[in-house]
């Protein structure tokens, strides 16, 4: 008989295969989604940034032949112009006297102003004390006929007036603050006509002396013995020249009074300014417009430039008032300053390059100005002062 008592043979579990049937949305096993590889991407790789390029150092000049000309204020111009060093040795050669010049002039009048550029020259300040007037610039020289190349030429610019606006339509009346609105309102309501704002009718009773319960200043003009008395104090030629009213030659006043507090001139020349005008302090601020005569337009100004230059090997060593100076690739050199009054030696030295030669100049230069009447200094780029003072 069959022993049915053994145990029957164990069974192997069976094998699972890869789940195939689960989707994002179908797992029951685990809370995060999952995803058949077939479908699953590879992360982005960083971006390379591209290499450091040098694109090179910004031309001199772009050799535009292009002139611009702005009205810095009523009196000065600015004019400024793109031209390259081939440019302007092109032009110099072909000048009669080797010069290119910058003109300025005023349409229907003529030429005003004439300036001798160099090629280092990329700009120039013009002084041309002609407000509320057109002006055009222009680049060029003078050819062998006498007649003038221009090599550029800028559009019309009018510099702005130097006096006061012709609108003198400007009220000035005074609003106390311990007066509200209404009770002001209900003090001068009678007194208001058809259409008429409150300050302007409050303005008009205070013109014409109307009674009011509190203090109103009233601005007035300067009497002229008083402009006298003023201007005689200041003795001041560039006042007299502005049509200046009495609330600017009140901030003259003030500036010139800290002026002379600081540097210590008050206590000399306080007793003559309080005999004088000693009535100014009574005065308040802004007293109102006070017009003089017009200006005739003549004028003159004057300057003066000081260029020294020259040349040695490129190698060589020279030296201004004891001072090394660094010398162009063909051994020359050029330094331009301003010239005021005074008396200037400037010495000059060259050595060679092994120190075996040596050549030395001595410059000396001397300017004294005498001016006759209004005449002003003309307008100059900002440069240093000649070395070499004495």
């Amino acid at each position: 008989m069959p022993n049915n008592d053994q145990p029957a043979p164990r069974r192997k579990p069976p094998r699972i295969g890869p789940i195939t049937g689960l989707t994002a949305t179908s797992s029951s096993s685990s809370p995060a989604p999952v995803v058949p590889a077939a479908t699953q991407t590879a992360p982005p790789k960083p971006t390379e940034l591209p290499a450091y390029e040098f694109l090179g150092y910004l031309p001199e000049s772009y050799g535009t032949k292009k002139l611009f000309l702005v009205a810095r204020d009523p009196h000065i111009l600015f004019a400024y112009w793109d031209l390259s060093p081939v440019q302007y040795q092109e032009a110099a050669r072909a000048a009669h006297d080797g010069k290119v010049f910058l003109e300025v002039y005023v349409p229907g009048e003529g030429r005003v102003q004439q300036i001798h550029i160099w090629d280092s020259h990329k700009n120039w300040y013009l002084q041309v004390n002609r407000p509320d007037t057109a002006f055009i610039a222009q680049l060029g020289y003078y050819r062998p006929d006498g007649s003038f190349e221009v090599l550029a030429r800028s559009a019309e610019v009018k510099t702005p007036r130097d006096t006061l606006s012709p609108n003198t339509d400007a009220k000035f009346v005074t609003i106390p603050f311990h007066v509200s609105f209404r009770e002001l309102y209900d003090m001068i309501a009678a007194q208001s006509q058809p259409g008429e704002e409150l300050a302007d009718t409050l303005a008009r009773l205070q013109h014409t002396n109307y009674e009011l319960p509190f203090q109103a200043r009233v601005p007035r003009d300067l009497t002229p013995q008083e402009s006298d008395e003023l201007l005689e104090y200041l003795g001041d030629e560039e006042v007299r020249r502005q049509m200046v009213g009495s609330f600017e030659i009140t901030e003259i006043l003030q500036k010139r009074f800290e002026t002379m507090v600081s540097s210590g001139q008050w206590a000399s020349s306080a007793g003559a300014a309080v005999g004088a005008g000693a009535w100014v302090t009574s005065l308040s601020s802004p007293f109102g417009a006070s017009f003089g005569a017009k200006e005739r337009g003549f004028h003159m100004h004057v300057n003066a430039e000081l260029i020294i230059y020259g040349g040695t090997e490129p190698n060589a060593k020279v030296r201004i008032d004891g001072q090394d100076i660094t010398l162009s690739k063909d051994g020359t050199f050029s330094y331009h300053f301003v010239f005021p009054d005074g008396q200037f030696h400037i010495p000059i030295d060259a050595t060679s390059a092994d120190g075996v030669e040596t050549r030395s100049a001595l410059l000396s230069f001397l300017r004294m100005t005498e001016l006759e009447g209004d005449v002003r200094k003309t307008g100059q780029p900002v440069l240093a002062e000649p070395i070499g003072r004495k």
